[in-house]
């Protein structure tokens, strides 16, 4: 009996021991499918380039190598402007070594296909630069835990430093923190990142400063190759300060385009006009939330700021909440990808524009010609001469190529509805700046006078027209906000009920560019 028992208890043992010995091995065969199908993924995105791989399996431990480098087109069109040290670093290769454990408790004591720590490798020139920030600490620390479920959850720490050069540049940066939450092949995650503060100081030229950055996201795959989710960013405080701003290097334009992929800043500053001497913005917050019905996408964005310090002017809060329903996936996810091709390309803005133009009539024809709805829930701004409100929707019925080429036959299927309650102040000033860009004055005494003489020219003229408009019952006045309804229905526009005469010219590049300037704020996911 005691024979039968002890043969039985090695058994077991034996039995075991296969087991430990055998699963590590099992654990890193699972374990190298799943850092393979994140290096096919790494692989497809837009600003990088895996130039080479290999994969060596071990029993109890293996070891990843691939060179990595940013595409020649990453940041493309701002290069020229960005520190030479920045340039290098970013046109360097760099080695990522990933050191995989496998085994149940790889990790810790909680059970896992592997663990994998990420060592980076730079070129000499570019570890060179880097240690001027970092010293001897890595700039950059990536570990990736990997579940038996072959998900897992990947941890990104971007070391704070303190940096200051004798030209009087200062950088302190109190670091980036990044944890992902991932399913099996990518298909859904969680991010959350983090980043106190940072201050920089540009010697003469002027200040950049945050803090308190959050970033939360959840993103999922569509079916049509369009990313579904949510994300929410939260800034407490964001300041630029130019000492020059006849000189500004980075502009307005050129900042939009450093931080997105669909370089939109071609619509938003197209002339390049400098920004101000100082610009702070207060408790900034984007939110964003796209969804999936059927072959259709809906997306919603929301934006916003408790107070926007510009120049010498204060405004805010400002609250904006627009979506976009009923939009054609096919046709998003073409114009999509066709749009970023186009962002990795030495394009100014005008060329970046007409592109686009083109593009929208070719790849994102479906999205004007499936009935597609825009809503401007809300746009409330306080603006020094008050507040500005406007909200309601614009959708397009039954539309085909060719209406397109002509903005009459445009307009016959489209339709709108808008309430606008705007301060006249605010539309005399804007009409005066206009103005004042058409004149050229000498700087004396006289020319002073001269440029009152046409303020107040333009503000009647204003006066005049409101007046008259306030008379026929277009519009509605109370305590200096002028009110209107808008509607357009077939061609036809009506102010508050009464029909307005709209002349419109027919001309293709004019109706096209409009659609393009909707179009690429709505084409991504952040």
């Amino acid at each position: 009996m005691n024979k039968r028992i002890l043969s039985i208890i090695s058994a077991i043992v034996l039995l075991l021991l296969i087991v430990v010995l055998a699963l590590p091995y099992y654990l890193g065969v699972k374990a190298q499918q799943s850092l393979e199908e994140q290096r096919v993924l790494l692989a497809k995105n837009a600003f990088l380039t895996v130039e080479n791989h290999k994969y060596q399996r071990g029993w109890f431990t293996s070891t990843e190598t691939m060179q990595i480098r940013f595409k020649p087109s990453f940041f493309a069109t701002i290069q020229q402007q960005l520190p030479d040290n920045m340039r290098t670093v970013l046109q360097e290769p760099i080695t990522v070594v990933n050191h995989v454990r496998h085994g149940l408790f790889a990790g810790s004591f909680r059970p896992v296909r592997a663990y994998v720590d990420t060592e980076f490798k730079f070129t000499p020139q570019a570890q060179q630069i880097l240690a001027r920030f970092f010293g001897q600490e890595p700039p950059l620390k990536l570990n990736n835990t990997i579940n038996l479920s072959g998900g897992g959850e990947i941890h990104m720490v971007i070391p704070k430093f303190n940096y200051e050069e004798l030209s009087g540049i200062k950088i302190n940066w109190q670091g980036l923190e990044t944890t992902m939450d991932y399913v099996k092949g990518f298909d859904r995650y969680n991010s959350h990142t983090n980043s106190p503060e940072l201050n920089v100081i540009l010697a003469t030229k002027g200040k950049i400063s945050y803090q308190d950055l959050k970033l939360n996201s959840h993103t999922e795959n569509g079916h049509a190759s369009i990313s579904l989710g949510n994300s929410d960013l939260q800034i407490k405080n964001l300041m630029f300060e130019w000492n020059d701003t006849e000189d500004t290097r980075i502009r307005l334009d050129q900042l939009i385009n450093l931080v997105t992929d669909l370089q939109i800043g071609a619509f938003i500053n197209p002339i390049g006009s400098s920004i101000p001497a100082k610009i702070t913005v207060e408790e900034l917050h984007f939110n964003t939330q796209t969804s999936e019905q059927d072959e259709w996408i809906n997306s919603n964005g929301k934006f916003g700021f408790a107070k926007l310090h510009y120049g010498s002017d204060d405004y805010g809060p400002l609250e904006i909440d627009v979506s976009a329903e009923h939009l054609d996936a096919v046709s998003l996810a073409v114009l999509k990808n066709k749009i970023t091709q186009l962002s990795a390309q030495k394009l100014d803005n005008e060329q970046l524009r007409e592109a686009i133009v083109t593009a929208v009539r070719n790849e994102g024809l479906g999205l004007f010609t499936k009935n597609p709805q825009f809503k401007l829930n809300s746009f409330k701004l306080q603006m020094p001469q008050g507040l500005v409100d406007v909200h309601g929707y614009l959708t397009f019925k039954d539309l085909v190529a060719a209406d397109l080429q002509q903005l009459s036959l445009m307009l016959d299927k489209t339709e709108s509805e808008m309430d606008f309650a705007i301060p006249q102040a605010l539309l005399e000033n804007l009409a005066v700046s206009q103005a004042r860009s058409l004149f050229t004055v000498d700087q004396g005494a006289d020319g002073a006078e001269a440029l009152e003489d046409i303020d107040q020219t333009i503000r009647l003229m204003i006066d005049s027209v409101v007046k008259s408009m306030q008379s026929k019952g277009f519009i509605v006045v109370e305590n200096g906000v002028i009110k209107t309804h808008l509607k357009l229905d077939k061609g036809k526009l009506y102010l508050n009920g009464k029909a307005f005469a709209l002349e419109a010219e027919n001309d293709d590049s004019d109706v096209l560019e409009a659609s393009a300037e909707i179009m690429p704020a709505s084409t991504t996911h952040p």
